[in-house]
């Protein structure tokens, strides 16, 4: 977005700048005659100001004297909003919090009215409030990023910091007092933000994004209103060319490095020791020396294959590793050089799906449109992972400081028949599946099977006590994917896997 310096006409929106940066009056010309007006405003318009994609609108109506604010979303759900006033008068109060901004600290206060028709256009990285000068009033304002209620937060409205003239305000208005909630009667001062914004986006690297994760952590990035993302896969950066590593790294800077590339093929990995080493061990221990020099959070997709799995209960984050295959100790050896960035986050995943690529739900369905019944493992139990869900933890996360090692899986525990008998009524298939032990399963098939943990299950306790929202059910989880197999047109690839 070009930076607007003077007043602008933009379609049918008149754009004046106010002394905040990046922050605008705006007001839709008016279409009038005797029996009234006509106004609109269009996205296109919005979007030309900064403004990602309509999320929701809502109202809010309250008596003179009434003030609600200041508030904002922590990032990554930080929005942009497009406030006015649809009924009465309102006084706008909008802070800049962006701690690299020139206004940062500062504040304004715009009337917005029925009669004027103006509205204020407030960016990310903002706390709005406004008080309300007539009863009755109707304060309309539409955002673009999804409301999380764990993530809003707000400052005092009389902070000292901010130094606004309330005083001033009330006397030039006629309101004797400020009725606020009892949220807005706590709320912390400017200094208390535990998430500095920045008017700079921050620059985020993804490694194998052809692969299922990578995949959606762009567009979860994207969604987020997150421009400046790098997504890289083999043919642009091979993780084991040193050099390469770290002329990409070094030349862009990047604030976060998403690594998702990795050789994840459990059965090949036991014939290509040395492949798996130099991908998932040195090509890792290059990011991580090239994250080291330009100061970059490190995000590193681990497995439940560190641990044996012949515990009793869960899995916890501390628990003794001992991988019984090459895939597994690879990408434990991975995970101790991640450590060495002290600004790591290491997250164990397990029985991974996602739209762009293949994975356990794609055969199962694949096979129930051409077979009667199946032979499926019901003595390995984990928990199914959504690349679309895990994308939004991932992406949330490194907003943060609160490093370490997580579990991260859809909630809920499930074998591999079970999660294949789901798969099947999710699908509308009729398929049979039959339980079957890991050694009878070894009987039927032709080729030697790399170990595989009987017990897979993590407690994500960890996660929950550091703030973050624990994934959906994996059936939650399973049924969304196929209906996003059914909306990208993949389901009928499956049903006819020669139809191109």
């Amino acid at each position: 977005m070009k930076e607007i310096l003077e007043e602008t006409k933009i379609g049918n929106l008149t754009v004046v700048p106010t002394a905040l940066k990046d922050c605008y009056e705006i007001t839709p010309r008016r279409f009038g005659d005797k029996r009234g007006f006509f106004s609109s405003v269009t996205k296109k318009e919005l979007q030309s100001l900064g403004f990602k994609e309509f999320e929701q609108k809502s109202e809010s109506c309250s008596t003179k004297g009434v003030f609600r604010g200041l508030h904002y979303q922590l990032d990554p759900y930080c929005q942009t909003k497009v406030v006015s006033c649809a009924k009465g008068e309102v006084l706008d109060v909008v802070v800049d919090i962006r701690e690299d901004s020139p206004t940062y600290g500062k504040y304004i206060a715009v009337k917005l009215s029925e009669e004027e028709g103006n509205a204020l256009f407030v960016p990310r990285g903002f706390a709005h409030g406004y008080m309300c000068l007539k009863d009755d009033s109707l304060f309309q304002y539409i955002v673009d990023n999804e409301y999380k209620p764990r993530l809003e937060d707000g400052i005092a409205y009389n902070d000292p910091q901010i130094n606004i003239d309330w005083e001033s305000i009330k006397k030039q208005y006629n309101i004797d007092e400020v009725t606020l909630s009892d949220k807005d009667s706590h709320r912390h001062g400017l200094d208390g933000v535990i998430r500095p914004f920045t008017r700079r986006q921050k620059k985020y690297l993804i490694t194998g994004f052809k692969g299922q994760l990578g995949y959606d952590l762009k567009r979860e990035l994207l969604a987020r209103g997150e421009t400046n993302v790098l997504a890289l896969d083999i043919d642009e950066m091979n993780i084991t060319d040193r050099d390469r590593v770290f002329e990409i790294v070094k030349a862009y800077q990047p604030d976060v490095i998403f690594h998702c590339a990795a050789m994840t093929q459990v059965d090949k990995a036991e014939d290509n020791e040395d492949l798996a080493t130099a991908i998932n061990v040195y090509g890792t221990k290059n990011l991580v020396d090239a994250s080291i020099e330009v100061g970059a959070k490190m995000v590193y997709m681990s497995t439940d294959y560190v641990f044996d799995g012949t515990k009793d209960g869960v899995y916890t984050e501390e628990d003794q590793v001992n991988p019984k295959s090459v895939y597994g100790l690879t990408k434990y050896y991975g995970e101790v050089e991640v450590r060495r960035n002290p600004k790591h986050f290491i997250t164990r995943i397990s029985w991974v799906f996602g739209i762009n690529g293949n994975n356990f739900i794609n055969t199962m369905i694949k096979n129930g449109f051409k077979r009667d019944e199946m032979n499926v493992v019901d003595d390995q139990i984990g928990s199914p992972t959504y690349t679309v869900d895990l994308s939004k933890l991932l992406v949330e996360m490194v907003q943060t400081d609160k490093y370490g090692t997580y579990n991260v899986n859809n909630e809920g525990f499930c074998s591999w028949a079970d999660f294949a008998k789901h798969i099947m009524e999710s699908a509308g298939l009729k398929t049979k599946i039959n339980d079957v032990t890991t050694e009878e399963w070894h009987k039927i098939i032709s080729y030697k099977e790399a170990y595989r943990p009987r017990n897979s299950r993590k407690s994500t306790d960890k996660l929950k006590e550091a703030g973050f929202e624990l994934l959906p059910t994996w059936q939650d989880a399973t049924d969304r994917y196929v209906q996003e197999l059914e909306d990208s047109n993949k389901m009928l690839l499956l049903r006819h896997p020669y139809n191109k």
